[in-house]
């Protein structure tokens, strides 16, 4: 079975040391805390960027949420609301 996960996603992140990087993939996942009832253990909260790559899903990148600043989709370029009232 094939899925269509469309076309790939830009992504920059900006570390808390102030090292950005700039990945592709389809998806951003955060995994950790406590569970969906609030109980056990809290778990450090991890992000995952992961993507269609010649057919196989690849994890491109993984860390901890503590250690971002930003994650930013920048796949269109930054986009700038428009003023309310013009």
């Amino acid at each position: 079975m094939s899925f269509d996960y469309g076309p790939l996603r830009t992504y920059e992140i900006t570390w808390r040391s102030g090292h950005i990087e700039t990945v592709q993939g389809h998806q951003v996942t955060y995994t950790g805390g406590r569970d969906l009832l609030g109980h056990g253990p809290e778990r450090p909260v991890r992000f995952r960027i992961h993507g269609m790559f010649d057919d196989q899903w690849r994890l491109t990148l993984a860390g901890l949420e503590d250690d971002v600043a930003v994650i930013r989709d920048v796949t269109d370029g930054e986009r700038i609301a428009p003023e309310v009232g013009r």
